[in-house]
C-alpha cells in the first residue's frame, strides 16, 4: 500500500512509471482479495478503509511526483513530454476506478452477508431538525417494534451545498433535549463513514435525495454498502421547467438522482409521485412502493394540540402565519416575494395589534436572503429586530406542527406547505411571485386548493376577509388534495416498516 514515507520519492520519470504500475498491481490483487475474503465482514470493512485512505491520498502523491520530478528535469535543462503527463493522466484515471469499482463489490458483498442479528439495524443520518418530521414516525415506530434497532447519527451539512459544512450541534442539542439517543458523527467525512460502517447498518435513510449538502464520505457512493430507504424531506410540486408536455413534466432533481437509483426502497407519497419515480425507466418499478407520507401523518396528530409561542393579553387574537420561500423572485425567476413585501408587512403588523403574526421561513431563507441580492436590499437583521420587538410578532423556527395547529391563517410564497398546511383544513392564501418554475400535477391541484393573490393588497384584503368570517371558498378542492396525500388506511410507517421487514427477514431464513 501506498505510505508517506516511501511513496513520495522517486528519483525520475521511469521510477514514476514504476511507482504506477506496482500501485495498479496492488489494486488488482485487491480485487483478487474480495473474491477470497467477500464472505469476511470485518476484513471487507478494513478493506475499504484502506481504499478509502488510498483514493484520497492518491491526487497528492502525484502532485508530490510532478513537482519533484520537474525540480530535477529543472536542474537538468530539460522538460517533461507533454505525451508523459497525458499518460499519467490516463493511468491515475485508471487507477481511481479500479478504486471505485473494488468499493463497490465490497459494498454489495457488505450487503449480501447475512447478519447474525435477529433485529434489522437501521440507522437514520439527521442533517436537519425541520427535515426530521419525515421520519420521525418511522424511527418510533421502530424504536416500539421488535423487528427492528434503530439508531440515530447527528451530522454537519452545507445549506444549498454553498456553506460551509455546519449545524451538527443544532441537530444533536434538539434530539438531546427531546431525549432521544443519537451518535454524535462531527468528525472529519472520511472518519463518520468509518463509524457509520463500523455500525453496520443492513438499512440507511438519509434525509435528502442531494449529495452536496452533506459531507463527501456520507454520498451516495460511500453508503451503498447499506441498503438505501428514501422517505422524501417534502412533497415534490414542482415540474421539468424544459417539459414540452405533461408527459414529460417530472423533474429529474427530484424523481431520478443517482441517490434515488441506488436506492434500494424509494417509498411514494402518491400515486402521481409514484408514477414520476417509474417514468425514468432506470429502476425497477417494484421498488418504488405506495406508503403515503410520514410526515402528513405527523402533522395530523398534531390537529387539536396547537400551542401558539405568542401570549394574549385579553381576548384571542386572530392568527397568521407567514411562511416565505428562499428563492427570491429575482431575474425573473424564484417563489420568494419576501424582498417585495416585508415594508408593508411590518407596516400592517404595526397598524394592527387584534392580528398576531408568527414569521415562519424555510430553513434556508437566511442563508438565502443573506447571500442573494434582490435590486431593493434587505438588511435581514434589521427587519428580525423590528419584527421580534412588536408585541404581535414572533418567529418560530424548526418543528411547526404545533403552530400550524393553533393558527386561524396561512400567507406562503412557498411549495411545501401548498399542500402541508391543508392537513389542518384553515385558509390558505398563496401569493405568487408569476415568475417561478412551473407546477407538476401535483403542484397545480395543491394551487387550486389555495386563494392564490398577486399583490400585498390582494394579500391584505384575502386575510381580512378571513378574519371577518368568511367561509374559505376551496374545500371540495381541498377534499380532493387530502384523498390523494393520504392514499392508504394503513399509516405510511408502518407501511414502511413491514415492506422492509418482509424483504429482508427471508434473506435471513
Amino acid at each position: 500500500m501506498l505510505n508517506s514515507d516511501t511513496a513520495t520519492r522517486p528519483d525520475s520519470v521511469a521510477e514514476i512509471t514504476t511507482e504506477l504500475a506496482a500501485l495498479r498491481q496492488k489494486v488488482d490483487s485487491l480485487a483478487e482479495q474480495i473474491e477470497l475474503q467477500g464472505n469476511i465482514q470485518v476484513e471487507i470493512a478494513k478493506l475499504l478503509q484502506t481504499l478509502q485512505s488510498q483514493q484520497k491520498y492518491l491526487p497528492r502523491l502525484v502532485e508530490q511526483i510532478i513537482e519533484k520530478t520537474l525540480g530535477e528535469k529543472a536542474k537538468q535543462g530539460s522538460s517533461i513530454s507533454n505525451e508523459f503527463i497525458g499518460k499519467l493522466a490516463d493511468d491515475i484515471v485508471g487507477i481511481n476506478q479500479h478504486l471505485h469499482a473494488i468499493k463497490q463489490v465490497s459494498n454489495l458483498t457488505l450487503r449480501k452477508i447475512p447478519s447474525t442479528e435477529s433485529k434489522i439495524r437501521c440507522v437514520f443520518i439527521v442533517q436537519s431538525i425541520p427535515m426530521w418530521d419525515a421520519l420521525a414516525d418511522v424511527y418510533m415506530e421502530m424504536v416500539k417494534d421488535e423487528r427492528f434497532h434503530p439508531m440515530i447519527v447527528s451530522i454537519n451539512h452545507s445549506h444549498l451545498g454553498r456553506a460551509e459544512f455546519s449545524g451538527e450541534d443544532i441537530v444533536h442539542n434538539w434530539l438531546e433535549n427531546q431525549g432521544i439517543p443519537h451518535i454524535r458523527l462531527d468528525v472529519q467525512s472520511l472518519e463518520a463513514l468509518d463509524i457509520l460502517r463500523n455500525l453496520m447498518p443492513d438499512v440507511v435513510f438519509r434525509q435528502q435525495q442531494w449529495d452536496i449538502p452533506v459531507p463527501p464520505g456520507l454520498r451516495t457512493s460511500e453508503i451503498t454498502f447499506a441498503r438505501i430507504c428514501v422517505v422524501p424531506y417534502g412533497m415534490g410540486v414542482l415540474a421539468n421547467p424544459d417539459a414540452k408536455d405533461s408527459s414529460d413534466e417530472a423533474y429529474a432533481n427530484n424523481y431520478d438522482q443517482i441517490y434515488h437509483r441506488s436506492a434500494w426502497k424509494v417509498f411514494c407519497e402518491t400515486k402521481i409521485t409514484q408514477s414520476y419515480y417509474r417514468s425514468f425507466q432506470h429502476s425497477d418499478p417494484d421498488k418504488f412502493v405506495l406508503s403515503g407520507y410520514s410526515k402528513f401523518d405527523k402533522l395530523r396528530q398534531y390537529k387539536g394540540k396547537g400551542v401558539w409561542p405568542l401570549g394574549e393579553s385579553g381576548a384571542r387574537s386572530f392568527r397568521v402565519i407567514w411562511a416565505p420561500h428562499f428563492s427570491l423572485a429575482i431575474q425573473n425567476q424564484g417563489f420568494g416575494v419576501f424582498h417585495k413585501i416585508y415594508r408593508e408587512m411590518l407596516d400592517w403588523a404595526r397598524s394592527d395589534e387584534s392580528i398576531q403574526f408568527v414569521f415562519k421561513p424555510h430553513p434556508a431563507f437566511e442563508y438565502a436572503v443573506r447571500t442573494t441580492r434582490p435590486a431593493t436590499g434587505v438588511d435581514y437583521d434589521d427587519f428580525i429586530s423590528k419584527w421580534t420587538s412588536l408585541p404581535n410578532c414572533g418567529l418560530c423556527e424548526g418543528n411547526y406542527g404545533e403552530l400550524f395547529a393553533s393558527s386561524d391563517l396561512m400567507i406562503t410564497d412557498g411549495v411545501s406547505f401548498l399542500t402541508e398546511y391543508h392537513i389542518f383544513e384553515k385558509p390558505l392564501i398563496f401569493i405568487d411571485s408569476c415568475c417561478h418554475a412551473p407546477f407538476n400535477e401535483l403542484g397545480r391541484i395543491s394551487e387550486k386548493c389555495a386563494d392564490r393573490v398577486t399583490t400585498f393588497d390582494q394579500l391584505k384584503s384575502a386575510a381580512l376577509e378571513y378574519r371577518s368570517g368568511k367561509p374559505f371558498m376551496f374545500e371540495n378542492e381541498r377534499a380532493y388534495l387530502l384523498s390523494l396525500i393520504f392514499p392508504r388506511d394503513e399509516p405510511a410507517a408502518q407501511v414502511i416498516l413491514n415492506t422492509i421487514a418482509s424483504d429482508i427477514y427471508p434473506l435471513r431464513s
